[in-house]
């Protein structure tokens, strides 16, 4: 029996010790290293081209709807009320095309965005998976996603040195 009792205590005291350094945490800051990835850097400069040339679109057709309402402000006392009318509702469909051509362009700025930061991210993520199996981490936090309220930097490891060298990031 005595035995037994004290089989039992050195079980829990073993287990209690083995379960106590298996439940590590990690925290990371993707900030840290998605600024420093080169592909990161390609799909900005790929999505400012894109800005451009939309911005660029944007002001051409700014350009052309200030001269038509200054033409109008000009000579619309010269015009009958249906020429005023018809120019009003030029003028009007004009402005909307402007309004739908910037939503219509930032939602495809946004998707470009989307598809080309997919794979990074998934790279990011499988770089993360992977310090954490190596190192044992039960939960591993991106402090920046606005998940982590408090993090112990005595409790919990930074773990970003460790995806920053799994990227191939200095």
């Amino acid at each position: 029996m005595k035995n037994v009792l004290l089989s039992l205590v050195l079980f829990i005291a073993c287990a209690t010790t083995a379960a106590a350094q298996a439940v590590k945490f990690g925290h990371f800051d993707s900030n840290a290293f998605m600024e420093q990835m080169p592909d990161v850097k390609e799909v900005q400069k790929t999505i400012d081209v894109e800005q451009s040339k939309i911005e660029k679109t944007i002001t051409t057709l700014n350009e052309d709807f200030q001269k038509m309402y200054q033409e109008y402000q000009q000579k619309g006392a010269q015009m009958t009320e249906t020429e005023q009318v018809e120019k009003e509702k030029e003028l009007q469909e004009s402005y909307q095309k402007i309004q739908q051509y910037v939503q219509v362009s930032r939602q495809e700025i946004a998707q470009k965005q989307r598809e080309l930061m997919t794979p990074i991210i998934q790279r990011v993520m499988r770089a993360v998976q992977e310090v954490g199996v190596e190192n044992n981490f039960l939960y591993i936090i991106e402090e920046k996603a606005g998940v982590a309220i408090y993090v112990s930097g005595t409790k919990s490891t930074d773990i970003t040195p460790m995806v920053k060298k799994k990227l191939g990031i200095q």
